[in-house]
């Protein structure tokens, strides 16, 4: 079987599957909805890399994902990046990190889609049932960042 072809999806079909997955919230010991995130932005773009990094503050119970700064964390073949806050308020809580292999490969559309999908992450983090904490109390030491590659 050939490597599958990604298609180019319009941001606001992109941000409408975003909300559903969310919305339906079904995390399971094998399954986390930031996964199918990441999967929904990884296929719906010409993205070659995405990243899901919550903070490493352990008084805010919010250590999951990390490793390192987004920022510090690039795939060999990465041209270009993109690294949105995710935070609401005042309060960071992590960052969403897209990569490309391409180099002209990000418009202000992309940013302008990142910056929804990163508010729509800080409402689903700290919102109703308190996903950040739910998960925190429950994991174990950090995991490796979360990502879906090409």
């Amino acid at each position: 079987m050939g490597p599958q072809l990604k298609s180019y999806r319009s941001a606001q079909s992109i941000v409408a599957d975003i909300e559903r997955t969310l919305a339906d919230n079904r995390p399971s010991f094998h399954h986390s909805p930031l996964e199918e995130v990441v999967t929904l932005l990884s296929d719906g773009r010409h993205y070659s890399w995405v990243g899901i990094y919550l903070s490493s503050d352990r008084k805010s119970l919010s250590a999951l994902l990390e490793t390192a700064h987004p920022a510090q964390v690039a795939m060999p073949e990465t041209r270009k990046k993109i690294v949105v806050s995710i935070r609401i308020a005042s309060r960071e809580l992590g960052s969403l990190g897209v990569e490309s292999d391409r180099e002209h490969s990000f418009g202000s559309d992309d940013r302008v889609l990142l910056e929804q999908v990163a508010g729509l992450l800080a409402r689903f983090l700290t919102g109703k049932g308190k996903y950040l904490v739910r998960r925190a109390l429950q994991s174990q030491p950090a995991a490796a960042p979360k990502a879906a590659a090409a």
